[in-house]
């Protein structure tokens, strides 16, 4: 039975100091993303060109991540952070000097979008899994919430200061002010010590323990499933996002209103994520929440794909926010509870190329879809496609699918 004790988790200093830096890093990062969409568009009138943007952001992680999740266990994650950080630092840095120079070119957003998802295939498995390390294994699903609404708090946020900065002074300033969002976390990263770090056993070559992961995501009994179904979502339902300049304009957005258009799903997340923190939660809360959730989430991106009123839009966004929260944090929640810690690193780099390495592929599918058919037909083709897989996994998998309890050091 949930019980209404969740938010205690930002009791641990630690874990605090690391969730307010990350909120007020990923502000910046959501004025990034919305000021480089609406920059992209602008410069080339072409949706083709969001999905090569979303493409080149999630290019990388399908080389790169499964490295990343054999480092996060061969190294330490913190420090694994603290570089990862730094080095988005600068990404930020070099795309805001090129655009306040007059400089930008579309090449250059898309190329720059490809370095960070260089970066992130080494950051998000690392911070992933750290999140155990801070709180321990009875808090990770109330933390992951927690994290998850940090993320679309600041999708609200991000994007509506950067609609205001973008009308009053350019997106280059957006980009700026993203680069020093960056501190923040970086001093929260260096003032916290891990209060239940597992001793972590690493023996072998890193492609043999890539193998070994693989292997182990395999043969569970719970987590291939499960990430089976996140590569089918996460790869022609979420890219919904990379479409938003496209969808705005044929709603009859502005500037400004495009921002809220993306903070409106920022808004469902963060109330999702918010309710789903307030409850301390066990797999079998998670286990029957799950279907529910992404079987409405594919629903309302079918709705939203046929919706031609700007009011209206935003109101299926906020839904689609709720659903999608809800879902993605479920299956995060239920996955590491699942995992053995020596395997933390490689699962949560698998969750991260079938969480963000699958939308390549989306993101390129759905842009020819949208320049050859239009982008409404193109997201309601992904949408249909989202809900005939949630169909096939609560009609075949939810009854079967079992959560063992991992043995966990702390």
């Amino acid at each position: 039975m949930p019980r209404l004790d969740g938010y205690a988790v930002l009791r641990q200093r630690d874990y605090r100091r690391f969730w307010l830096g990350q909120w007020i890093s990923l502000i910046g990062t959501w004025m990034q993303s919305a000021a480089q969409g609406w920059l992209l568009i602008k410069l080339t009138d072409s949706p083709m060109w969001l999905g090569a943007l979303g493409a080149a952001a999630g290019a990388p992680l399908l080389v790169f991540v499964l490295v990343g999740g054999v480092a996060s266990e061969r190294f330490d994650r913190r420090r694994i952070i603290l570089c990862t950080q730094f080095l988005s630092l600068l990404q930020a840095l070099v795309l805001s000097l090129l655009t306040l120079a007059g400089h930008i070119q579309p090449w250059q957003i898309v190329g720059l979008a490809a370095v960070l998802g260089s970066v992130n295939a080494f950051d998000v498995p690392a911070r992933q899994a750290f999140v155990v390390e801070l709180v321990g294994p009875e808090r990770v699903g109330n933390a992951i919430a927690l994290n998850s609404s940090a993320f679309n708090v600041a999708r609200v946020i991000g994007p509506a200061i950067g609609g205001l900065v973008v009308a009053a002074v350019g997106e280059g300033y957006c980009f700026l002010l993203n680069a020093v969002s960056y501190v923040a976390v970086l001093w929260s990263l260096a003032s916290i010590r891990p209060r239940f770090r597992s001793l972590r056993q690493f023996d072998g070559e890193g492609g043999t323990a890539v193998v070994e992961g693989l292997r182990y995501v395999v043969r569970h009994p719970s987590i291939g499933p499960l990430l089976l179904l996140v590569g089918v979502i996460s790869s022609v339902g979420v890219p919904y996002r990379n479409f938003l300049p496209a969808m705005a304009r044929l709603v009859g957005a502005n500037d400004w209103q495009y921002g809220l258009l993306i903070a409106a799903a920022g808004v469902g997340a963060s109330l999702g994520g918010l309710s789903l923190a307030a409850f301390r939660m066990g797999r079998d809360a998670y286990q029957r929440l799950l279907p529910v959730s992404v079987g409405f989430f594919s629903l309302m991106l079918l709705a939203f794909a046929t919706t031609h009123g700007y009011r209206l839009a935003l109101l299926v966004l906020t839904v689609v926010g709720v659903s999608g929260i809800l879902y993605f944090n479920c299956t995060n929640a239920l996955i590491q509870l699942s995992v053995e810690d020596g395997y933390r690193g490689r699962v949560m780099s698998v969750y991260t190329l079938m969480h963000q390495g699958m939308a390549t592929f989306g993101n390129l599918m759905l842009g020819w879809a949208a320049s050859r058919w239009g982008t409404p037909t193109a997201l309601v083709m992904g949408a249909l496609t989202c809900l005939a897989a949630a169909g096939v996994f609560i009609a075949m998998q939810t009854s079967r699918v079992r959560f063992p309890t991992p043995a966990i050091e702390t």
